[in-house]
């Protein structure tokens, strides 16, 4: 039996090194890195690169497979697996020399990913991630302070591999995916379920190299266009936009996500059994449910219509396994938004220049083991 059993434990290099900001993220947003962007992962055989590739599979490491969501290839002697990871990491804003922006962050996950294979290529993953903040900055009004945060449990449903293009020798492999809102922040957003469907690309060039690209779209299912804040709320206009009744009030500065896209190109270069690099970059965009027409109050930079963000993943991955069972990778990864807050500029997706306090770029170190 092949299973993937990942813990990882992710922490710091001193230098130039950025943080996720928000201790959780929204249902629709894969968190790419750590997430990563992104979304799960399987085991790795003992089989070399060469050897699988000369069967038509493509062969990559476990980190790969984590960060793609993809199987690693290769037989295997039990339908059962599973994946943990345990994760450490410190955000850039520790070290930001301004005392008005500094924004000191250190964090931990863990990541459960149990999956179940009905033939050696279809499977069925059960993710489930918790993850605090052992600094005591925190920037949402809905947590508190070194408070542990679940994600939302998702159910995916993938086929690996099921069919290759001709003349190119791409791999296509289709998923679906059911979230259940287990978070706080979907349950502040009243989500009854998220649900999303894509599919992976993927293509080893020789014995070294791997190539894969991923498409999601996610559709999320909320109760409303708008968080809703519960229990007694002091600023609230009495039978106003922002009182709906049953002691919830409107949460109107943030609506919620209807639709998202994603896209996510990764490429690994595999220089040994032991060791590989790894480049990962995603882009999200989301549509939420909401059209604001453009007032006198509005900022010179805002645009009128459907309200829509726009989300960067970049992450740069350096994994070491000496072991079939064991292994480390460090990595820097940033989830940030596309362009500066003036709406003026891109920002370069792998590391945040502009707003360092934001902690959007963190570096992260990772222990994990196969079982």
């Amino acid at each position: 039996m092949k299973t993937l059993f990942r813990f990882g434990i992710s922490w710091a290099l001193a230098m130039a090194v950025v943080g996720l900001a928000a201790p959780q993220a929204m249902a629709d947003e894969a968190p790419a890195a750590v997430q990563t962007p992104t979304e799960t992962a399987t085991p790795a055989e003992t089989a070399t690169p060469a050897a699988t590739a000369a069967k038509g599979e493509a062969t990559m490491p476990d980190s790969v497979a984590i960060l793609t969501g993809s199987a690693t290839g290769g037989k295997r002697k039990s339908p059962f697996g599973i994946n943990a990871i345990f994760e450490q990491s410190l955000g850039i804003g520790t070290f930001v020399a301004d005392q008005y922006a500094r924004n000191p962050y250190y964090g931990w996950s863990l990541d459960l990913r149990p999956r179940y294979y009905f033939t050696p290529k279809l499977f069925a993953e059960l993710r489930f991630t918790l993850q605090g903040e052992l600094t005591t900055s925190y920037q949402t009004s809905t947590t508190y302070k070194r408070q542990v945060m679940p994600s939302d449990l998702l159910l995916t449903l993938k086929y690996n591999n099921v069919a290759t293009i001709p003349g190119i020798k791409v791999n296509f492999s289709p998923f679906i995916r059911l979230g259940a809102p287990t978070s706080y922040e979907s349950r502040y957003r009243n989500l009854y379920l998220s649900t999303a469907a894509g599919f992976n690309l993927n293509r080893m060039f020789g014995e070294h190299v791997f190539l894969d690209y991923q498409f999601r779209f996610n559709k999320n299912w909320n109760r409303t266009a708008q968080p809703t804040i519960s229990g007694t709320v002091a600023l609230a206009r009495f039978r106003g936009a922002e009182d709906v009744g049953g002691g919830e009030v409107i949460n109107g500065d943030d609506n919620n996500i209807s639709f998202s896209v994603f896209n996510a190109l990764t490429g690994s270069f595999i220089i040994n059994d032991q060791w590989s690099i790894t480049l990962q970059l995603a882009i999200q965009n989301s549509w939420t449910y909401l059209s604001v027409p453009k007032d006198a109050q509005s900022s010179q930079y805002a645009k009128a219509g459907r309200g829509q963000r726009d989300r960067t993943y970049g992450t740069l991955d350096l994994t070491y396994q000496p072991w079939e069972h064991f292994g480390f990778s460090l990595g820097l990864t940033s989830q940030q938004p596309a362009k500066t807050a003036d709406n003026k500029r891109f920002r370069f997706p792998f590391f945040d220049f502009s707003s360092e306090g934001n902690n959007y770029t963190n570096v992260y170190f990772d222990v994990f083991a196969t079982y």
